[in-house]
């Protein structure tokens, strides 16, 4: 009777390990806000996000699929995934993001503001794949210190740090 519990046990966590997802990921990118007053919501369209390899001293390709539309407000407090792949063993130095278009929502009134040429913002950070781990980036991207009113109009200066580097 110990075999047949012991069979039914072992065939049980057999089958929770093969049904376990498991992402072939080994880099993550989070973003995430600090909290913001008087603006009830900050869509930033982000194009391109590119990654500093400094072994090979080049920036990656665009890892994004297409431009992603995000809303600042709603990350106070919670991260939002913005990419996860498979990069190559290696040091990387920085992440570079570029950002179209941003849309404000303050005093029941939206702002929009076309950036044309795209800014460019360069955070650096450092970080190291390996054939074994993975690696979580999570960025703040600071809404509040972003959005400046002038008593007419918002302008747009993005402020963006590195939260955290997680390797696991």
């Amino acid at each position: 009777m110990k075999k047949v519990y012991l069979i039914i046990a072992i065939s049980f966590l057999l089958l929770q390990l093969s049904c376990s997802p498991k992402s072939s990921a080994n880099f993550e990118l989070y973003l995430t806000d600090a909290p913001a007053y008087n603006i009830q919501h900050v869509y930033v369209t982000l194009d391109a996000i590119y990654l500093r390899s400094e072994d090979r001293q080049t920036w990656t390709d665009n890892i994004l699929t297409e431009p992603k539309v995000i809303d600042l407000i709603p990350l106070r407090g919670r991260e939002e995934k913005l990419a996860a792949l498979e990069l190559p063993p290696g040091t990387y130095s920085g992440i570079k993001l570029v950002i179209s278009k941003v849309e404000i929502v303050a005093m029941e009134r939206t702002f929009t503001i076309d950036i044309n040429p795209p800014v460019t913002v360069t955070i650096p950070c450092q970080f190291t794949i390996t054939n074994q781990g993975a690696v979580k980036v999570t960025l703040d991207f600071d809404a509040d210190r972003s959005c400046v009113w002038d008593g007419f109009r918002y302008n747009f200066s993005p402020f963006i740090i590195v939260k955290n580097i997680i390797h696991r």
